[in-house]
């Protein structure tokens, strides 16, 4: 039967009147059984088919769709009765395949399961059974939403114990017990053309042979690396403390080193800060010898990074470091990491440990993305509805006190996925960061992707309009009541995108940005950047009264020229404020260079297998601040390895590992089709038909973090851990092995212009970062208690031996056989059963993820 998205609107709008939309049952539960029945009912998500499906909606997912299924048993006999099972879904459920059941969506990813007339209850260990098709394809665990919860009819929700998400105790990882494993093939392809090759522990075995080089040990050797590092072989002791007049421009240095052993003394090594005319604003030197450590910069910048580095050329165990001459300086003066903390909030205490990290890496700008259709999570003085319905998701259809319970949130408003900034906590990640030599740049998206604040704003004009108060609640409203467009945005919701075209959006907007710009003027911490969003705004507007007033007036020929119209008006407001606006480079598309001011941010997230590279440097020729923020390789929020196990997200790649971000080029965008592939595996062409203009070059880039699957602090610093470390490689420093920019030259994977030298060079100088982040890098997260990703073996059984290897020199290996104790791995060690593997930082107790070794022949 086709789903509920076909349902009357009013039936969808004002889903707990059960009655309009189902029949009424004969005996509705109690609260007692409610509640026994969320403890016991077993749920089981299951993906059946990615590759056969058929009769797939040709509107959605292009096409595409994939089999699966839900299954519900029960270990005792329960009446049919009045209850709904509400669960998340980030592709939309286009159609069942149960007599007993009816799949119905809500609106973005909710969706809801009801018992048809024909379900007459549950019989006791009997499993139920519903089949359904979804668009697009599902090939990872991390696909399936935690927190299904039941409602009935005047009672509280519950949610189901069987769909909570739990953390296995030797990984560390979260993982959700309904999710059925991926363990066929197809299941874990994504169509007939997914030519990704699943990270099993043979196939990594392989590839680890690939990346050998000549052992590597740390030395000296610190991430990002320095531009010249000549010791001399001696060493000088810190062990003693150091002596330096602090300054508030290097204190949070300071306070690093003091954390590594390295504390004020006034007996310690004397540390002097020099003034240099000819270094510019974050460059530095440092001038190690047995008199103490001189740094040379011409700023505080300059200082500060010169005793990061200080910090990083420390042996812990020694106190000791390195002497000689060192010289650095920044590759890009834009280096940035976006966090979004709206579809699911993180603590103020992760963002301040990511500043910490951020520091340490030499980095420089946090994107922060403060609301999205999910959440607002900033306090904003006069408007205390954005954070008090805003900031919370739970049950409550009408959404007078919370938003709709999206991305498997379940329906109570405790939950850590839920919160906001208040004004003290924004301010203080300010200074925190501005100690660290970081700018903040909020982003509050508009016109799409502003759901959270369409319905608080909503919820503030009708108190008002009760309070009869006309004129205060028109003011900020964002909802156009004549507007009858019918539209879907990208993550289906059909009600998330701002009215270009009312007054009261921008008085909203600058409300907003006046307030947001105080917040910054009170604690002495300019507002330079914000960024607007303007990313994937769906067909709204068309059949707008407003709008077409509005067009006519401005001479605009269809509706999906409003979005320029709004950008331009946006970016203008934003620089009369004496603030560079930024934006996502699909919404500045659809503006007119010229329209614009010239200084403007652009955030290019093309991939480039459709042609990104083309996009960045065209954005570059226009003068424009071009940020790359390409999904390929700097979407932290995507899998690690293409393995069901790995969480993420993955429409722009199927794996993104620490060597790939390592081997980025971003002066050179089209030659990276020399070393990578598309999305599903196939190799593409890079023609240079944007020539980088002389003068013109990329401003810097950025990596992402997007939430929709990130619901905890550890889980974030999971995904961006130890990705963020190569990163910060690229970023900061230029490897010699990165093949130059030459215009419009043609590359892919057989154009030859990244040779086997260069590729040799490029494996030895990965064995020193990797060993410097084994050895140096790591061990100074685990002491912080930060969670990172540490990457599982390779290995295969041949002739009943195990051979086993790894990605990074220094980790060691585990195995063990059929669930018994965790055993050191030596070459050539006789196994049987069920082997596993799993790698280990020496020192630390987690693990690596374990993985299953296949027996050979």
């Amino acid at each position: 039967m086709r789903i509920g998205q076909h349902l009357p609107r009013l039936c969808r709008l004002w889903f707990a009147a059960l009655a309009l939309c189902a029949p009424a049952l004969a005996q509705p539960l109690v609260q007692q059984e409610l509640d026994s029945l969320a403890r016991q009912l077993q749920v089981q998500y299951r993906v059946e088919d990615n590759l056969q499906a058929r009769g797939c909606d040709p509107k959605e997912g292009n096409g595409h769709c994939f089999d699966a299924s839900l299954s519900l048993e029960l270990p005792v006999d329960l009446p049919a009765s009045g209850w709904r099972l509400y669960f998340s879904s980030t592709v939309p459920i286009e159609s069942d395949g149960s007599a007993l059941f009816d799949i119905q969506h809500l609106n973005g990813d909710l969706h809801r399961l009801v018992p048809t007339a024909a379900f007459k209850g549950f019989k006791a260990h009997q499993r139920y059974r519903i089949p359904f098709k979804a668009a697009f394809w599902s090939v990872s665990e991390s696909d399936v939403m935690p927190n299904y919860f039941l409602a009935a009819p005047g009672l509280a929700p519950r949610t189901v114990t069987s769909t909570e998400e739990r953390i296995d105790p030797d990984s560390g990882l979260h993982y959700l017990p309904h999710a059925a494993p991926f363990t066929m093939p197809a299941q874990q392809r994504r169509n007939p053309e997914d030519q990704i090759p699943q990270a099993t522990a043979a196939w990594l075995y392989h590839q680890n042979q690939t990346l050998a080089a000549a052992p590597a040990k740390a030395g000296e050797r610190i991430i990002p690396a320095m531009a010249s590092s000549q010791p001399n072989g001696q060493r000088l002791s810190l062990a003693g403390g150091i002596r330096l007049v602090a300054t508030p421009a290097v204190e949070a240095a300071l306070a690093r080193l003091a954390k590594l052993g390295v504390k004020d003394d006034p007996a310690g090594m004397p540390v002097q800060l020099a003034p240099s005319a000819t270094l510019h604003a974050e460059a530095y030197r440092l001038d190690i010898d047995d008199g103490g450590v001189k740094v040379s910069a011409g700023s505080g910048a300059g200082y500060f990074y010169g005793l990061e580095s200080l910090a990083s050329l420390l042996d812990p165990a020694t106190r000791t470091v390195p002497q000689g001459h060192f010289e650095d300086a920044p590759r890009y003066g834009f280096r940035g990491v976006h966090l979004d903390i709206a579809r699911n909030f993180h603590s103020k205490a992760m963002i301040l440990g990511l500043l910490d990290s951020m520091a340490s890496l030499k980095l420089n700008k946090l994107h922060l993305h403060l609301a999205d259709d999910e959440g607002w999570r900033l306090q904003i003085p006069g408007l205390p509805e954005l954070t008090d319905l805003g900031a919370y998701r739970c049950f409550d259809p009408k959404e007078q006190q919370c938003l709709l319970p999206m991305l498997g949130s379940g329906p109570s408003r405790n939950t850590p996925v839920n919160g906001y900034l208040s004004v003290a906590d924004y301010q203080q990640i300010l200074l925190y960061a501005q100690a660290r030599h970081i700018e903040v740049i909020p982003s509050l998206d508009m016109p799409g992707h502003s759901r959270a604040a369409i319905k608080a704003m909503l919820a503030r004009y009708r108190q008002l309009m009760r309070a009869e108060k006309p004129e205060q609640a028109n003011r900020y409203l964002l909802s156009d009541f004549d507007d009858k467009t019918v539209y879907s945005s990208v993550q289906y919701y059909d009600d998330n995108t701002l009215n270009p075209c009312l007054d009261s959006t921008y008085n909203f907007i600058q409300k907003v940005l006046s307030e947001v710009q105080a917040m910054h003027q009170a604690v002495g911490v300019p507002l330079r950047r914000y960024h607007i969003g303007a990313d994937e705004t769906a067909g709204a507007w068309k059949n707008s009264p407003r709008c077409q007033a509005l067009m006519k007036q401005e001479g605009l020929a269809d509706a999906e020229q409003l979005t320029g119209y709004f950008v331009q008006r946006i970016t203008h407001m934003v620089n009369d404020m004496g603030i560079t606006a930024a934006a996502w480079s699909d919404g500045l598309s659809h503006v007119k260079r010229q329209a614009l001011a010239p200084r403007i941010q652009a955030n290019i997230w093309d991939t480039l297998y459709w042609g990104g590279h083309n996009k960045a440097q065209d954005f570059a020729n226009r003068g424009w601040d071009t940020v790359l923020s390409l999904p390929d390789v700097l979407y932290f929020d995507f899998p690690y390895q293409a393995d069901p196990k790995e969480p993420g997200y993955y429409w722009g790649s199927r794996a993104t590992d620490s060597f790939q971000v390592f081997q980025f080029m971003p002066d050179n965008l089209p030659a990276l089709a020399e070393l990578w592939t598309d999305r599903m595996g196939h190799p593409y062409q890079a023609d240079d038909a944007s020539p980088l203009k002389d003068g013109q070059q990329i401003t810097g880039f950025q990596a992402q973090l997007w939430s929709e699957t990130v619901r905890s602090d550890s889980r974030a610093q999971y995904m961006l851990f130890p990705r963020l470390f190569a990163f910060a490689e690229r970023a900061w420093h230029k490897a010699p092995w990165e093949l130059p920019y030459v215009p419009g030259r043609h590359y892919d994977q057989h154009s030859g212009h990244f040779d086997a030298a260069r590729r040799q060079q490029q494996l030895a100088d990965w064995q020193g970062f990797a060993a410097a982040l084994v050895h140096k890098a790591l061990p100074e997260l685990a002491r912080s208690q930060v969670m990172f990703r540490l990457p599982p073996p390779g290995a295969v059984i041949e002739g009943g031996q195990l051979h086993a290897n790894l990605p990074w020199p220094g980790l060691t290996i585990q195995y063990r056989q059929d669930g018994g104790p965790w055993l050191p791995y030596r070459a050539g060690v006789a196994v049987k059963g069920k082997v596993e593997v799993r790698s280990r930082l020496p020192g630390w107790p987690r693990g690596s993820r374990p993985l299953a070794v296949a027996s050979g022949h």
